[in-house]
């Protein structure tokens, strides 16, 4: 059995097993969403923001990477969206946590990015919570099973 064969199959018994939540708040649940999102780029701006490397480049320079940020924050914006949509849904506590977890992943890098500090990282952590969000609907039952009703 590879590795990734057996990571599966235990999450796949923790998580897609796991029963939804039996107190169906999905309001409660958004709000900490929203919180979590503003708490994460707020803090990952004020740690980041020292590091700053926009004061060495050239203006035009910063408003184009400055441009792409703002595009990425769409695509990321759109995510939180499907994320807020999933969890107005009877949802097991772990996928919640998970999809919460990746989208402040990517929320705290755009932060990171809009500092211009470590461009390479900070993108590298974007994708990854953009990846980490798919890799998590991999095992939430409820986006194949029930929804569509």
């Amino acid at each position: 059995m590879s590795m990734y064969a057996s990571l599966t199959s235990v999450l796949d018994r923790a998580l897609v097993r796991t029963p939804p939540d039996a107190g169906d708040r999905p309001l409660a649940r958004r709000v900490a969403l929203v919180f979590a999102i503003a708490v994460t780029a707020a803090a990952t701006a004020v740690v980041t923001a020292p590091f700053s490397a926009a004061g060495a480049m050239d203006p035009d320079l910063v408003r184009l990477l400055h441009a792409m940020v703002g595009i990425k924050g769409i695509i990321a914006l759109a995510a939180a969206a499907l994320v807020s949509w999933r969890l107005g849904h009877p949802i097991a506590r772990p996928v919640a946590l998970g999809y919460g977890a990746m989208i402040c992943v990517s929320v705290a890098a755009l932060a990171w990015l809009w500092t211009l500090a470590s461009i390479p990282l900070g993108s590298l952590c974007f994708y990854g919570g953009l990846a980490g969000l798919i890799f998590v609907g991999r095992f939430d039952s409820g986006l194949s099973t029930g929804l569509g009703r």
